[in-house]
């Protein structure tokens, strides 16, 4: 899942949560598969930070 991955990057859940505007328990809640649907502005906003985070360097500096 894209937030596994984005946690594997070195970020936590909380400092997910305030990269992309939400709460931590959103993105637990969001992580554990409890939404059935997102917005679509909350897929890109992960999408954004998922290829921040975990494309070949990034974090790195």
């Amino acid at each position: 899942m894209i937030i596994r991955e984005i946690q594997s990057s070195g970020l936590s859940q909380a400092q997910i949560g305030v990269r992309l505007g939400k709460s931590q328990a959103w993105v637990s809640a969001t992580a554990a598969g409890k939404y059935d649907d997102l917005k679509w502005s909350d897929g890109q906003l992960l999408i954004s930070l998922h290829v921040e985070c975990c494309s070949p360097g990034a974090l790195a500096a």
